[in-house]
């Protein structure tokens, strides 16, 4: 007999089937239960950012990366595997980047990638989410944060 908790975490992980066919782009497949927000760095705020508790890795793309003013620490040699199937390789890697997200200062990695036909300038991931005790009620469309009492 399965354990309650596979059964559970079988049900939660089953993708959903968006309603209205989105084609997918180099980043990342977008759904429509995806929230996007926006984030602020160095001064200058990033529009149209997704939030993606499916990927692994924190991801920007080199035109995000110029506007914010941020330069590459260290190149790696990375393949990263896209929600749409697509293998891309990371041109490198930005460390400790601090970024504000509902006024919630938080400090990310960030793998770099060229932007090819990609829709999103920035995907924050399930560690980031995981940093900030985020809850994301994808279907509803809203995400919670919990704000830490020294902000």
């Amino acid at each position: 007999m399965p354990s309650a908790r596979r059964e559970l975490r079988k049900g939660l992980s089953t993708p959903k089937v968006p309603k209205v066919w989105v084609p997918l782009n180099a980043i990342a497949g977008k759904r429509e239960c995806d929230p996007i927000i926006d984030v602020q760095c160095n001064g200058s705020v990033l529009h149209g950012v997704l939030v993606d508790g499916r990927a692994g890795v924190n991801v920007m793309t080199i035109p995000a990366m110029r506007y914010l003013g941020l330069k590459i620490d260290r190149p790696v040699l990375v393949t990263l595997k896209m929600a749409n199937k697509q293998v891309v390789r990371s041109e490198g890697v930005i460390s400790n980047v601090v970024i504000i997200v509902m006024r919630v200062s938080t400090i990310a990695n960030f793998h770099v990638v060229l932007e090819e036909d990609g829709v999103y300038p920035m995907i924050l991931s399930r560690p980031w989410l995981t940093k900030l005790h985020a809850r994301n009620y994808w279907g509803e469309g809203y995400m919670t944060i919990r704000i830490p009492l020294n902000q």
